[in-house]
């Protein structure tokens, strides 16, 4: 097994004792249960299988990213099941402090209409960005310069992931459009961006996991990879992760703590596994090379 799978595994196996300890305070547990369990399985089999041919490999190397949409929405809903309450009046206070008025709000009274289109111009592009970059490290993987960075990739944003499920688990907090009841708090008159943004959360759209932003956090660890291993690409995809952090704020998705908490970890983690790691690995595949 590798860093991913074990990390999975023990998420996995400490969602198994969650429902079945709360199973009282969470609804359809049993649903639950047996997904994790089949997760349990399904990480085991892969990790055992992925040498015995190209679509084995395929299926264990993209695992993870089947479980960065599952855990997050099962985590979502068992958002309560350890603390009675949101703890959304941290954030609010502590930004209040800090900006003494609502980021959100500001944008609201300050943005014009194609300003807010970029904005969600720059959400959307979250949802591509994994899968391209990822996408490109698996299909060179092979080549020396890209050795071992789709793996390392996936092990950071694992690693990014497990932290963010902690914290929801712990400190649970609502979006502030959720807290008001709403999937999305943006314009009267949007655009086709922000029509199709808002389609996507209206449908997928989860009632908890608002800090840190693991959207965010995900970005933030690509970029980092992608100022490793593509200079060229990485400052065009600055621009609209910029973006989507206002956008998200803007929105109403996450409250401006929860993007810069998101960005902090990314950066952390994905400085960590572009270069600290990736540049031992490179240091052992030259030492190995020279005594061959």
């Amino acid at each position: 097994m590798n860093f991913s799978d074990r990390i999975y595994l023990a998420v996995h196996l400490g969602l198994v004792l969650l429902v079945c300890a709360r199973h009282d305070h969470v609804s359809h547990w049993g649903g639950y249960l047996a997904w994790d369990l089949v997760s349990i399985a399904l990480i085991w089999l892969l990790a055992r299988k992925q040498r015995d041919g190209n679509t084995w490999e395929f299926l264990h190397g993209w695992l993870p990213a089947l479980f960065f949409v599952t855990v997050f929405e099962q985590v979502s809903y068992l958002s309560l099941s350890l603390r009675g309450g949101w703890q959304n009046s941290y954030l609010i206070g502590f930004e209040s402090k800090l900006f003494g008025t609502s980021p959100m709000e500001w944008l609201h009274s300050h943005a014009n209409n194609w300003i807010i289109e970029f904005l969600e111009f720059g959400y959307l592009a979250f949802y591509p960005l994994y899968p391209i970059v990822g996408g490109l490290f698996w299909i060179w993987r092979g080549l020396p310069s890209f050795r071992g960075a789709f793996r390392r990739l996936t092990d950071a944003l694992s690693t990014g992931y497990a932290s963010c499920f902690a914290v929801y688990l712990l400190f649970p907090t609502q979006s502030p459009a959720n807290r008001v009841g709403v999937q999305q708090i943006g314009s009267s008159h949007g655009g086709i961006f922000q029509h199709v943004v808002r389609a996507i959360q209206n449908n997928a759209g989860v009632p908890g996991n608002a800090f840190p932003s693991a959207h965010i956090m995900l970005s933030f660890v690509v970029l980092m990879f992608a100022y490793r291993y593509l200079p060229r690409l990485a400052p065009w995809l600055l621009f609209p992760l910029l973006l989507m952090c206002v956008g998200a704020v803007y929105d109403g998705y996450h409250y401006a703590s929860d993007v810069l908490a998101g960005a902090a970890l990314g950066i952390a983690l994905g400085s960590a596994g572009a270069f600290l790691w990736g540049n031992a690995v490179e240091k052992k595949t030259l030492s190995l090379d020279g005594e061959g």
